[in-house]
């Protein structure tokens, strides 16, 4: 197992072009200037790299952009398109986009780089790093002068959202993407064990023991994986449809976590069993080429994950796409989620620091990466639901795309993640992907305990931030359960 860890690992460098390997650690720590060097000497390396390799191609007077992003799923065909810009449009204008994608750790390396001073030209804020545009990190769309980019934006104003796109009253991202939360099944691995697909996460369990025990140990029921977000995406906001809300209550602001103890017992029992892959050692790449090589029966995926299965890594089984499992047996309560995903940001201190050509070629690039153009064509190859529904309209869906792509893209009974402010609190102690993670290695450790230690002071943070009244909070207070309710 190891031994296929790390040339998965290795394979999954090669396709991402991984600028930094060193997750860093978290702020106030002896480890943090390390992991910060690290990360830095990491991307420098990386970057300087590509970047010498770009100059040899491209002719002098083209200025570089480079983008440090956290795209994965649909990589290759981002990769593609940009390299059609830069011997095309790119070239005319004299713009060379120089990509750099690190999809595993991407938020901590980032973090890391950022603070020691490294910053590059573009990067994907998303929707849990206000903290960053509250450091000055973050450009405000809205205040650059130039036409086409504010024709760009006045194209997505009806799926502009505060608290998503706007953040801190900044404009820092477009709207890119919406990204249902579904369940990936290995239906090879359900016919061989004459399983039916699990409705429930009793279900879950169940066919997850059935399948590892008949595996003889090359086969196993349920992908698990080191990322965080195993917690808070794939166990948690997946299961919505059942609890009707997230950890965050906009509608009372209050953190709780207790009405997700049926999934993340369902996940610590499989892991306990023996009944996981991942859990371990895996980090979502390799976990997600696991499930590919026809190993994992089940395990849960963001629509782009179809990209993955079909481009990144091409699936040897047979698969298919099905809701999530609900916490009671019957027809889910409530509507699932979709996440609502943005486009990437500029950053404000490479573009301050910019002359103004510099500065001109960076909002081509962006404009470029947020155009209708190559939506359309991302789309076609299965790797986004963009929110334009004209972008759809004009796009002809590759021929070969299976039956999963038209399953992902139901989202009749899914809708808009709810937010929270996680990222702002000064939280004391451990965030809760990691409590929840250390409570899945500690066996007879009661769900309860960790719920309530996590509402306790993540609902102490956000009252203390409250109380200060440093940040605008009101996007995080909302009617939330009438819209998510069938």
């Amino acid at each position: 197992m190891k031994k296929t860890l790390a040339m998965l690992l290795a394979a999954a460098m090669v396709l991402g072009l991984v600028a930094c390997a060193a997750p860093a650690a978290a702020p106030a720590t002896e480890a943090a200037p390390a992991a910060t060097e690290a990360a830095t000497t990491a991307a420098a390396t990386t970057a300087a790299a590509t970047t010498a390799a770009a100059k040899e191609e491209a002719p002098a007077t083209i200025t570089e952009v480079v983008y440090y992003c956290s795209v994965g799923a649909y990589l290759i065909t981002l990769q593609e398109e940009i390299d059609k810009w830069n011997n095309g449009e790119g070239k005319e204008k004299g713009v060379y986009l120089n990509l750099i994608s690190n999809i595993n750790t991407y938020s901590t390396d980032l973090q890391a780089l950022l603070e020691a001073g490294t910053h590059y030209d573009l990067m994907d804020v998303n929707t849990s790093h206000q903290d960053w545009i509250e450091k000055g990190w973050v450009v405000d769309l809205r205040t650059i002068d130039d036409p086409e980019l504010q024709d760009l934006i006045k194209s997505y104003e009806p799926y502009i959202q505060a608290g998503i796109n706007i953040q801190a009253d900044h404009l820092h991202a477009l709207p890119l993407e919406v990204v249902p939360l579904k369940m990936a099944v290995n239906t090879d691995l359900f016919d061989k064990n004459n399983l039916e697909l699990p409705k429930t996460w009793a279900d879950v369990i169940e066919c997850a023991k059935v399948i590892t025990e008949n595996g003889g140990g090359k086969e196993f029921g349920y992908g698990a994986t080191t990322w965080g977000s195993l917690w808070s995406r794939l166990t948690f906001k997946s299961s919505i449809s059942s609890t009707g809300k997230a950890w965050w209550d906009p509608n009372n602001e209050v953190y709780n976590w207790m009405q997700f103890k049926v999934p993340a017992e369902a996940v610590k029992t499989m892991f306990e069993n023996g009944w996981t892959l991942g859990m371990d050692d895996l980090a979502i790449d390799p976990i997600r080429a696991q499930f590919a090589e026809g190993v994992v029966g089940m395990f849960p995926a963001p629509s782009y994950d179809y990209a993955v299965y079909t481009s990144q890594f091409p699936a040897k089984c047979n698969w298919t796409v099905i809701d999530m499992p609900t916490i009671e047996p019957g027809e889910a309560p409530f509507k699932g989620v979709y996440l609502d995903r943005t486009g990437c940001s500029i950053d404000q201190v490479a573009y301050d620091a910019a002359d103004d050509v510099k500065k001109a070629a960076i909002v081509d690039a962006f404009i470029f990466l947020n155009c209708d153009k190559l939506n359309g064509r991302i789309y076609e190859t299965g790797g986004m639901i963009p929110y334009k529904a004209e972008v759809i309209a004009n796009a002809t869906p590759d021929a070969n795309l299976g039956p999963q792509w038209a399953l992902f893209g139901d989202i009749t009974n899914y809708a808009s993640m709810a937010l929270f402010p996680d990222s702002l609190i000064p939280l004391e102690g451990d965030k809760a992907n990691v409590c929840f993670q250390n409570w899945c290695h500690t066996p007879g450790q009661a769900f309860e305990e960790v719920a309530q230690d996590c509402a306790d002071r993540y609902n102490a943070a956000y009252q203390e931030l409250k109380k200060d009244g440093d940040i605008d909070l009101s996007a995080y207070v909302y009617d939330y359960d009438s819209k998510i309710k069938k």
